[in-house]
């Protein structure tokens, strides 16, 4: 608890505490070109299992770490630019997508060590677990860090199924070219 009449408490003290319980109730849109940017990879590196298989798991290993770090970095970048540096929520940010991407090397960590062959069935599954972690990792984002994710983890979750129940010609390109819109729409409501 904070004592008002402590000597090192100042009304910048005070502007801070307001403006960050301010913060944490408002919803944020989101950072435009980080939807842009996960709206073409998801575009580009969910219809690689359909057309060019093998370079899939190359490019979500290049797109997956790249686009994380730079979407951290125009993240940051936007906060310097609006004045509103949020350490707490950048903290939470940071946290959520470093376990994400724990949950995605745990999920390949089997086939990297050796323990499964590598087949057509194994990427198909290896595709099916990424796809559910990826669900999971929109869905909270939206439930706790933008609501713009919403959409997208709802295709997500769908696709999810509808994979595991049904599985129809091209669906992850289609699944990629849905997600891809709806992060392109939530950049452009970022926006505004």
């Amino acid at each position: 608890m904070t004592h008002f009449n402590t000597p090192s408490h100042t009304p910048q003290d005070d502007l801070a505490y307001v403006a960050s319980a301010v913060r944490r109730r408002e919803t944020r849109p989101g950072v435009p070109a980080i939807f842009f940017l996960w709206s073409a990879l998801f575009l580009v590196g969910w219809a690689l299992p359909d057309f060019a298989p093998r370079l899939t798991a190359p490019f979500w290993l290049v797109a997956g770490i790249g686009g994380g770090l730079l979407s951290w970095w125009l993240g940051a970048r936007d906060e310097l630019k609006r004045g509103d540096v949020d350490i707490e929520l950048g903290k939470r940010y940071g946290y959520h997508w470093l376990v994400c991407g724990a949950a995605f090397f745990g999920v390949f960590l089997p086939f990297m060590l050796g323990g499964q062959e590598f087949n057509a069935y194994a990427a198909d599954l290896l595709g099916r677990q990424f796809l559910l972690v990826c669900a999971l990792a929109y869905g909270l984002a939206a439930l706790h860090l933008e609501r713009g994710l919403a959409l997208p983890a709802a295709i997500m979750g769908a696709g999810y199924l509808v994979l595991n129940v049904w599985s129809p010609a091209y669906l992850w390109t289609t699944m990629g070219a849905m997600i891809s819109v709806a992060l392109f729409v939530a950049g452009l409501q970022a926006r505004r």
